[in-house]
């Protein structure tokens, strides 16, 4: 939380803060440690010692990370990056259906998002008793 003056070149911009945040992320299957160094800049006003636009700060980075894990599952699960559609709306509509689908399987508990997956599609009786658990039917 220390403060420090902004560069003179930033003066003229409504930056207030420059956030940065040292990450440790522990990889579960490899019991491995790693850090990562992430920097944010933020025009939100900033008083001296003031504990809650830090808090503030920090929940919407928080939320910011939320948001990029799901694109990531998004994208490494349900390979949303290579799937072509032709016309913007069905995009659209199946990227909602993918985000509810993620929503679903979180709801329901399950670990492995891939296997779970698999087997829905081989099993559609497992499938239909994971969304009367989660009470969708």
């Amino acid at each position: 939380m220390d403060a420090a003056p902004l560069d003179a070149r930033w003066e003229s911009s409504s930056l207030q803060a420059l956030v940065v945040i040292k990450r440790e992320t522990l990889t579960l299957k490899t019991k491995k440690t790693s850090e990562e160094i992430s920097y944010y800049i933020s025009n939100f006003i900033r008083k001296d010692n003031d504990l809650a636009v830090y808090y503030d700060l920090m929940k919407a980075i928080r939320g910011h990370w939320g948001v990029e894990s799901n694109n990531w599952i998004l994208d490494v699960t349900f390979n949303e990056d290579k799937i072509r559609i032709k016309t913007p709306n069905q995009a659209h509509i199946m990227g909602r259906l993918r985000g509810f689908a993620l929503q679903l399987l979180r709801k329901s508990g399950v670990k492995n998002l891939q296997a779970a997956m698999e087997g829905f599609a081989n099993s559609t009786s497992s499938m239909e008793a994971m969304i009367r658990q989660v009470k969708f039917l």
